[in-house]
């Protein structure tokens, strides 16, 4: 028999509640996470194309006409700057380029620095539109938030941010303490594909010889899994701390199976 969402429940919960019942000892916890995240996009997806289609655009146009206008004057940009800031493929962009240049609403043309770069622009018809668009979308945004207050908002988004972030930076170099680190999904694969525990933290990639993470002994290949008495498992939980006044860092490290306590002298 189908189960039905009780009152505050939603669909995510019955598929939890049906594997709890079938298979009680299946980890599928981040179920709970990961299927949200895709329901809502997909319910986004629909709600945010509905207000594009009145403008005969696609939600991937608006994409391309906000970024030049983000850009700011004169709204130009190069084509594969386009492609980095919309992280899309060459073939990607250029259809959605073919699109918007047949409508009008922006220009390619060669570059005069440069010939082998093409200038993206723009136009004044592109102009008018962003600002017919802009206000109509932010709008909507802001509806399909409403079931949210704006403290709830706000922690939303800081916490979409430290998952993004370990996404988006496969390795970051720390100056103060003299290290490059990967993030934890990185660091879990890593262990697990030799043989290791599969534990999350912050994966040591690279030690600067003589720095301070030198000095403190740790090495490639060691795992941080706390600091100052605190799981770590987000670069933007270290970040945090070395924004502060702290001149020491007391790191918990992995080394293989073996933990241990570790002071970095930070690096003014």
């Amino acid at each position: 028999m189908q189960r039905e969402p009780d009152q505050g429940a939603d669909s995510v919960d019955v598929i939890l509640a049906d594997w709890a019942d079938e298979l009680p000892d299946l980890p599928v916890s981040p179920v709970g996470v990961i299927t949200r995240l895709q329901r809502l996009r997909n319910r986004f997806d629909d709600e945010l194309a509905a207000v594009f289609a009145r403008f005969d655009l696609s939600p991937a146009d608006f994409m391309v006409v906000a970024a030049l206008r983000r850009a700011g004057d004169p709204f130009t940009l190069s084509q594969t700057n386009l492609m980095g800031r919309l992280g899309l493929t060459s073939g990607t962009v250029s259809i959605r380029l073919a699109r918007l240049e047949a409508k009008g609403v922006v220009t390619r043309c060669p570059s005069a620095a440069d010939s082998r770069a093409v200038l993206v622009t723009l136009t004044e018809l592109g102009l008018r539109l962003f600002d017919q668009v802009a206000p109509e979308h932010l709008a909507n945004e802001d509806v399909l938030l409403s079931a949210l207050t704006d403290d709830e908002r706000e922690q939303l988004t800081g916490l979409l941010r430290k998952l993004l972030i370990g996404f988006e930076h496969d390795a970051v170099h720390h100056p103060a303490i003299g290290a490059t680190l990967a993030p934890a999904h990185l660091a879990r694969r890593a262990r697990t594909r030799v043989g290791l525990s599969d534990r999350a933290g912050l994966l040591v990639h690279h030690v600067d010889p003589d720095g301070p993470a030198d000095h403190a002994g740790l090495a490639a290949g060691d795992v941080l899994v706390g600091v100052g008495g605190r799981p770590l498992m987000s670069i933007v939980d270290l970040a945090g701390i070395l924004a502060g006044p702290a001149v020491r860092l007391r790191l918990r490290v992995l080394r293989g199976e073996t933990e241990r306590d570790v002071t970095v002298r930070i690096k003014p």
